[in-house]
C-alpha cells in the first residue's frame, strides 16, 4: 500500500510567489507537482484591480441623494464608526480571501493590502464627488464624510475585483 508524503514550498515563478505542493511516495519518487499563486504581495496591477471594482459600487452609490443627506446629517462620531468598521470588514475579507493561510508570515502584505483597498475606494469616493461637483473643493469636510459611506460598500467591491482576477 502507497502512502502519500506532501510538502509545501513558496517559489517565485515570472514574478509572483506561487504555493508549489509536491505529493510524493513512501519511496520519495514525486507523484504530482501541484502549483498555485499566492496573492500575497500589493503590485500595481492589484491597485488597478482595486480601482475598478470601486468604481463598480461608487459610481451608482456617489449619485444617490440618500448618501448626499447621510454626509451631512449623520454625526462625526458614526463616520468614524463606518470608516473603522470598513477597515476591520475589509481585513476580515482579505485574511479570508488573501492570507488564510499564511498570515504570519506576510502580515505586512495584508495590513498594506487592507489600507490600499481602503484608501483606493477612498479616493475614488472623493473623486466621483468632485466630477459631480460635490467634492472636496467646495466644502471639504463635507465631502470627506460622504466619502467614508460611498467607500464603505465600495472598497469591498474593490476586493472582489481584486481577487476575481
Amino acid at each position: 500500500m502507497m502512502k502519500e508524503k506532501q510538502n509545501k514550498v513558496v517559489e517565485e515563478i515570472d514574478g509572483r510567489l506561487h504555493s508549489i505542493r509536491e505529493v510524493r511516495d513512501d519511496a520519495g519518487e514525486l507523484i504530482s507537482r501541484i502549483t498555485t499563486p499566492l496573492k500575497v504581495e500589493l503590485k500595481f496591477e492589484d491597485i488597478v484591480q482595486l480601482i475598478g471594482g470601486a468604481l463598480m459600487l461608487a459610481v451608482p452609490i456617489a449619485l444617490t441623494e440618500e448618501v448626499w443627506i447621510l454626509g451631512d446629517t449623520l454625526p462625526a462620531g458614526r463616520i468614524f464608526l463606518i470608516a473603522g468598521l470598513s477597515l476591520v470588514i475589509n481585513g476580515f475579507f482579505i485574511k479570508m480571501l488573501f492570507y488564510r493561510d499564511n498570515l504570519g508570515e506576510y502580515w505586512v502584505d495584508f495590513l498594506k493590502r487592507v489600507f490600499a483597498a481602503y484608501t483606493v475606494a477612498l479616493l475614488v469616493s472623493l473623486s466621483l464627488l468632485a466630477l459631480f461637483d460635490m467634492g472636496p473643493l467646495e466644502d471639504p469636510v463635507l465631502a470627506l464624510r460622504r466619502a467614508v459611506i460611498i467607500a464603505f460598500p465600495a472598497s469591498f467591491a474593490a476586493i472582489t475585483v481584486d481577487y476575481i482576477r
